[in-house]
């Protein structure tokens, strides 16, 4: 009896794992399979089309870090992150704040603010290669005429510029999203506390600061942690507007892996590059699950 128990229980398990097997299979083709092939490519000299590859062993990892273009594309990191993440937090609670305190048009206004992010890139960076065009785009036609001429720049065509046009285009783009996300857990924060702080003598600003930010504490995070990642693989942006220059003045990791990969014919340092993308947002990715994790034990707690 107990036999044909533990043979019918092993039958179970079994037809458990076939439940799953289409999934298995799906992130071996798809994930784990460019994962170690670019671990071993990493490792030769190789053009990605001739058969013959040299072993070179972490020769690629060092040509990378001594390329000064590696320093350029950090720094951009960094500053397409902070530029823009932070910014759009901030404007996207302001505005979530104003339309959940029952503003006149609220529906109209959020839709409006969140059309931006569900356009594609190719659309946006079209429209504002056009508008950030130097001798005829409409930025700086509007400041020629308001007789700002000191103001009417090249705006893809140099390096400070162009970066800056980068982060202020994906403000655009996304402030909607930070914005509908506050704006969607805030209608789980009670009235009752609005209420309560009204009756004892709290100001607008002082409800703000003192009630409504500190709650959203798990959609900042959230933000934070989807920028960061986000801002890791910027591709799409930088590519339609600048084409990552003027002299990888707006070059990111996709954009130079893309460009070790099809243009240089380096396969080799271009899957180096890929491996170490690949272990940054291993990182954020294990830092992400903890700070859930912490925070996940402080609500139940």
């Amino acid at each position: 009896m107990n036999t044909l128990r533990r043979t019918k229980k092993y039958q179970y398990q079994h037809e458990g794992y076939l439940f799953i097997l289409p999934v298995l299979l799906f992130f071996g083709i798809f994930c784990l399979y460019p994962i170690l092939f670019n671990l071993y490519y990493s490792q030769f000299d190789w053009n990605g089309m001739s058969k013959n590859k040299i072993f070179v062993g972490l020769e690629n990892f060092r040509r990378l870090f001594k390329d000064p273009t590696m320093f350029k594309i950090i720094r951009n990191q960094f500053v397409f992150f902070f530029g823009t993440i932070f910014p759009q937090a901030f404007l996207g609670i302001i505005i979530a704040y104003i339309i959940s305190r029952k503003a006149r048009g609220g529906t109209f206004f959020r839709t409006l603010l969140y059309m931006p992010s569900v356009l594609t890139v190719s659309i946006t960076g079209t429209i504002f290669s056009r508008m950030l065009e130097a001798n005829t785009g409409e930025i700086n036609i509007a400041l020629r005429a308001m007789g700002l001429n000191a103001l009417a720049l090249q705006w893809l065509g140099r390096p400070y510029p162009a970066l800056f046009s980068l982060v202020m285009v994906n403000i655009w783009t996304w402030t909607g999203f930070s914005m509908l996300l506050y704006n969607v857990n805030m209608t789980h924060i009670s009235e009752e506390l609005y209420e309560a702080a009204t009756i004892d003598g709290a100001s607008g600003f002082q409800q703000f600061f003192r009630l409504t930010f500190p709650l959203l504490r798990n959609t900042h995070l959230s933000l934070i942690l989807l920028g960061s990642i986000s801002t890791l693989k910027t591709f799409d942006l930088p590519y339609v507007l600048t084409r990552a220059g003027p002299n990888h003045a707006t070059e990111f990791f996709s954009t130079y892996i893309y460009l070790l990969s099809f243009d240089y014919f380096d396969q080799g340092e271009s899957s180096a590059l890929v491996t170490i993308l690949f272990f940054l947002a291993l990182a954020l990715t294990i830092i992400q699950l903890r700070m859930y994790g912490l925070l996940g034990r402080k609500e139940k707690a």
